[in-house]
């Protein structure tokens, strides 16, 4: 019963959220852009301390070895901040103004991450991206933009009608479908704590 309501409530969102995937997507790029555009503009120290603050793949590379288990702790309550931001914003009205930019954030980061690894590393960078950032971000990044639609869509809602019987019962369904995409990030998380360091030590350090 109750996957038969989420399928149901996946389906009508898919339905009636092109538009805002849209916007989404190209707040996404944008911040990819940028990202991309830092990395050219800054020499490679500047680079060093900036990306420091992005990612653990540079602590961990200026020698901070993490364990699997600790990468998959960091990453996974990143992730959830992320979204409970995201929900939060959709439940008291302001997603519309800062859902976009989150997600202009999260482009810039992966853009960053991106472009520093081959800048600095080359063909093993390149490869590294390919092979331990893509799998994990191919699960994360359609997640991400599902919870920031979500939100994106119950933050104009909730400005027409909330206080009303309908908005106090979709706020369920918001948090239900919400919930659900938080898991299939979690399943992202486990991924790059336990295969994106393992590809980072094979490729970048040839372990």
């Amino acid at each position: 019963m109750i996957s038969t309501k989420m399928r149901k409530l996946s389906k009508r969102h898919f339905q009636e959220s092109f538009i805002v995937y849209f916007i989404l997507i190209i707040f996404f790029i944008a911040g990819i852009i940028i990202g991309a555009i830092f990395v050219n503009k800054l020499d490679i120290r500047e680079n060093f301390k900036l990306a420091n603050r992005f990612s653990w793949i540079f602590q961990y590379i200026e020698g901070e070895r993490y364990r699997a288990i600790d990468i998959f702790k960091l990453t996974l309550i990143s992730n959830m901040k992320i979204v409970s931001i995201i929900w939060i914003l959709g439940f008291i009205g302001f997603g519309l103004l800062v859902i976009p930019l989150i997600f202009c954030l999260k482009g810039l980061t992966i853009g960053f991450t991106v472009g520093f690894l081959v800048k600095k590393f080359g063909m093993q960078g390149f490869t590294f991206a390919l092979l331990g950032l893509l799998p994990n971000y191919l699960i994360v990044i359609p997640s991400f933009l599902a919870i920031g639609a979500i939100g994106l869509s119950y933050s104009a809602y909730g400005v027409k009608g909330k206080g009303s019987r309908a908005y106090q019962r979709d706020m369920v369904d918001y948090s239900i479908l919400t919930l659900l995409f938080f898991f299939i990030i979690i399943f992202g998380c486990f991924i790059e704590g336990f295969f994106t360091s393992y590809f980072l030590n094979l490729i970048i350090f040839n372990l």
